[in-house]
């Protein structure tokens, strides 16, 4: 981006400055300088001189604006969601609880008799388990890695992918490809126009009752024992992927969305979709009277199979702060998800 000498900003205009690894500052503009910005920090004065792409989208084009002399209003920020209401009803987690979440997930030790790439591959889908608000205590179990390792063989030896081999390929999840570990993402996509319908792959993934897997993989090909329903089932009344409130961007793949439901979903033509940008986190839980204070994107797909409705919101793939709503055929669903 290219910027041009800016006079200094009025007093009193603070904002606060989010970088593309998440840290805040909390400052006004001394001035711009070509791709430099200078910033002094509210709390004791000092002034930093930062690289303009080091900070979000969000803040370039406040600065685009800000240098064309028409700056939007910008209210301080907090660097976390409140506690109280707004956390609870719009954001489950802070990026600290997740962060923790996380680390605690992924470093899990591998029990006793397990494969340890198949151990880490259920860490790994405990991990999205938790970022979209269902259990994330699905645990390895040795027998059903042998089945996952027979079906993966199974596809090797037919030279494709399907579930129509016998062998246990009726109750994975398979992907073409022999990292184990990476198949997790891949089920998590669900990508391709053969998925883009039902995205079975992710909605198995992301089932609440599931309590235990099996992993395995051959030369070309892996496999995931999808269909348990052992565990408690325990989670939200609905539950989604991108999850509810933050979630790291890290974690989103592909362009489709869902949102599932404890019934079955109505069908398609009876749903109305829409995700809006929002330019700031809400105070406060939006009402269906209001009016949506954002940017409508543009849904070019939607679909519904089982418990799930699935959409595409164009330009959803960056850090910001969306809000969905969902509605028709029964269902009246609204929730943030912020990217970041």
């Amino acid at each position: 981006m290219i910027f041009l000498v800016s006079p200094v900003i009025a007093e009193g205009e603070w904002r606060v400055f989010t970088s593309e690894l998440g840290q805040q500052l909390e400052a006004k503009v001394v001035k711009v300088d070509g791709d430099l910005v200078t910033l002094q920090r509210r709390s004791d004065g000092r002034k930093f001189v930062l690289e303009v792409d080091e900070l979000s989208d969000e803040d370039q084009e406040w600065l685009d604006a800000w240098e064309e002399g028409s700056p939007p209003p910008t209210p301080a920020k907090e660097a976390e969601p409140a506690e109280g209401e707004l956390k609870k009803s719009l954001y489950p987690r802070s990026k600290k609880e997740i962060t923790a979440g996380l680390k605690e997930i992924l470093g899990r030790k591998i029990p006793d008799g397990i494969d340890k790439t198949a151990g880490k591959a259920v860490n790994q889908l405990n991990a999205y388990r938790f970022l979209c608000g269902v259990p994330s205590v699905v645990e390895a179990d040795a027998t059903m890695n042998e089945q996952a390792t027979e079906a993966a063989k199974a596809c090797d030896k037919h030279g494709s992918l399907s579930h129509d081999l016998g062998h246990f390929t009726n109750i994975c999840n398979l992907s073409g490809g022999p990292d184990v570990v990476g198949s997790v993402r891949s089920y998590i996509d669900d990508g391709g126009a053969n998925n883009r319908e039902v995205r079975g792959h992710r909605r198995w993934c992301l089932n609440p009752p599931m309590g235990k897997t099996g992993f395995g993989g051959a030369d070309r090909f892996a496999a995931m024992v999808a269909m348990d329903s052992s565990g408690d089932g325990k989670g939200r009344d609905s539950w989604a992927y991108p999850g509810k409130g933050l979630f790291p961007l890290e974690y989103l793949h592909g362009d489709g969305w869902s949102l599932y439901l404890r019934e079955s979903a109505p069908k398609k033509d009876d749903v109305t979709v829409e995700v809006f940008k929002l330019s700031d986190r809400p105070l406060k839980p939006l009402t269906w009277a209001d009016k949506t204070p954002g940017k409508e994107l543009e849904v070019v797909w939607v679909s519904t199979a089982y418990n799930a409705i699935n959409f595409e919101p164009k330009e959803a793939n960056k850090k910001g702060i969306y809000w969905v709503r969902v509605r028709g055929g029964g269902v009246r669903e609204q929730y943030l998800v912020e990217l970041y």
